[in-house]
C-alpha cells in the first residue's frame, strides 16, 4: 500500500474535510447542506429518494467526509439512486424534444429559403438550434445512457473500481481558484461595456483584420473579451470556468495565466494569417489553449488523475471539432487550431514527463511568468473597456 506523500492530494486521507460531530451517519449535498442519520438504514432510504446533488457521506468508520461510492454497503442504494436520474433525463429529453426539434426544422427552413430570422444569418440560426436540440434534449438523453450503463457497475464487488474518479471529481469541485474568478470577471466586466455600448465594441475593440494589418496591433489582445452575442459569451464563459479551473488546479496559477496570455497571441496570429478579411472577437481561442495545454500536460503527468478523468478532455476536443465543422461558416477555426497548437506547445516545453503524483511546484520561473500574464491579460481588458468608453464620451 501507498503511503501518504506516494499519493496525488485527492487520494489521501486528509483530502476531505472532517465530518460534523452529529451523528453516525449523514450526506452532505451540492450546497453543502448536512443530513444526519442514527443509523445505515437511514441513510440508505434517503439516498434512494433520488432528490439533490449529492457530494459526502460519513460514517463511523472515518472521521472524514468520504465519496458514496468509497462505502461498498451503500452500492445499492447508489444504484437506485442513479436509475432514478436516468429516468429523470429521458423524462427532461422527452419534452424538450418536440420543441427542440420545431426549432431545428424551422432552422432548416431558414436556411433553404435565405431567411435571416431574429437577426440571424440562416446558417448560423441553424447551427445554434442544432445546439439547442443537443444540450436540451441529446444530453439529457445521453446522460440517461450512461446512468444505466453506470449503474450496471454499482454493485459491492465493482464500486470500488469508481472510487478513484469520484474522489478526484469531488476533490476538484472544492478547490479554490481565484486566478479562475478573476478571469472569468474580467470578460464579464468587458462584456458589460460591450452591452453598454451597443455598435462600438467589436468596431472599436475586435480583431478588425485590415485596421489590425494597419497598425492597430492592439486589437489582438483586446479582441478576445469581447462576444458575437449573448450565446457566444455564455458558451465561452462555461468553458473558460471549467478548463481555467483545471489548469489552475492542477499546473498551478502562474501557468494559467502563462498558457491564457500566450493563447491570445497564437489563436490572434493564426485568424489573421488565415482570414484576413474575417473580423474575429471572443475568448474561445484562449480556451482552445487551456484545452491543448490540458491535454499535453495530462498526458505528462499520468499519475496525477485518474486515467477515466482524462477522457472528458477528448471528449471537449470532440465537441470542439464538431462545432467547428457545423459552424465552419461563422466559427474562428484557425483561432480555435492556434490557440489549440500553442497551449500544446507551451506545455510540452514548460513540463517535463513526471511519474510523480504531486502537482508541479511553483518555480521563481513560473511566479515571474504569471505575474507577467495577469498584468498583460488585466491590461488587455482595460485597454477593452477603455476603447468602447472613450468613442462614448
Amino acid at each position: 500500500m501507498m503511503s501518504e506523500p506516494a499519493l496525488p492530494a485527492w487520494a489521501r486521507d486528509d483530502a476531505f474535510p472532517i465530518h460534523p460531530d452529529t451523528s453516525k451517519f449523514g450526506v452532505v449535498d451540492h450546497s453543502r447542506i448536512s443530513r444526519s442519520f442514527e443509523s445505515l438504514d437511514e441513510l440508505k432510504a434517503h439516498l434512494e429518494v433520488g432528490k439533490g446533488r449529492l457530494d459526502w457521506v460519513w460514517t463511523p468508520k472515518s472521521d472524514r467526509l468520504v465519496a458514496p461510492e468509497e462505502i461498498p454497503k451503500l452500492a445499492g442504494s447508489l444504484k437506485k439512486r442513479c436509475l432514478i436520474f436516468a429516468a429523470e433525463d429521458v423524462d427532461y429529453a422527452r419534452r424538450t424534444a418536440p420543441l427542440t426539434g420545431i426549432a431545428v426544422l424551422y432552422g432548416l427552413y431558414c436556411f433553404l429559403n435565405g431567411i435571416s430570422p431574429f437577426g440571424f444569418p440562416g446558417i448560423q440560426f441553424l447551427v445554434l438550434t442544432i445546439f439547442g436540440f443537443l444540450y436540451f434534449t441529446a444530453r439529457p438523453w445521453w446522460e440517461a445512457r450512461k446512468g444505466r450503463a453506470a449503474a450496471n457497475y454499482l454493485t459491492r464487488d465493482q464500486i470500488s473500481d469508481q472510487v478513484p474518479e469520484a474522489r478526484f471529481e469531488l476533490w476538484m469541485e472544492n478547490q479554490s481558484t481565484p486566478f479562475s474568478v478573476l478571469f472569468l470577471v474580467l470578460v464579464v466586466l468587458v462584456g458589460g461595456a460591450q452591452f453598454a455600448t451597443p455598435g462600438l465594441g467589436i468596431s472599436e475593440a475586435g480583431l478588425v483584420k485590415p485596421r489590425y494589418l494597419a497598425g492597430e496591433n492592439w486589437r489582438l489582445f483586446t479582441a478576445v473579451f469581447l462576444h458575437g452575442n449573448l450565446i457566444h459569451f455564455i458558451l465561452n464563459m462555461s468553458a473558460l470556468w471549467y478548463l481555467g479551473r483545471r489548469v489552475e488546479i492542477l499546473a498551478r496559477w502562474p501557468h494559467l495565466a502563462g498558457a491564457f496570455f500566450l493563447s491570445i497571441i497564437g489563436a490572434g496570429w493564426a485568424t489573421v494569417s488565415w482570414l484576413p478579411n474575417q473580423t474575429s472577437v471572443g475568448v474561445s481561442g484562449v480556451i482552445c489553449g487551456l484545452l491543448g495545454f490540458l491535454l499535453v500536460f495530462e498526458t505528462l503527468h499520468r499519475s496525477l488523475l485518474p486515467r477515466s478523468a482524462r477522457r472528458r478532455l477528448a471528449g471537449i476536443l470532440v465537441s470542439l471539432i464538431v462545432i467547428g465543422t457545423l459552424g465552419f461558416k461563422f466559427v474562428d477555426n484557425a483561432a480555435h487550431l492556434g490557440g489549440l497548437v500553442t497551449g500544446a506547445i507551451y506545455a510540452f516545453v514548460v513540463f517535463p514527463r513526471s511519474s510523480s503524483p504531486h502537482r508541479p511546484m511553483i518555480l521563481k520561473r513560473d511566479l515571474a511568468i504569471g505575474l507577467v500574464g495577469i498584468f498583460l491579460i488585466g491590461a488587455s481588458a482595460i485597454g477593452a473597456i477603455f476603447m468602447m468608453v472613450i468613442r462614448v464620451l
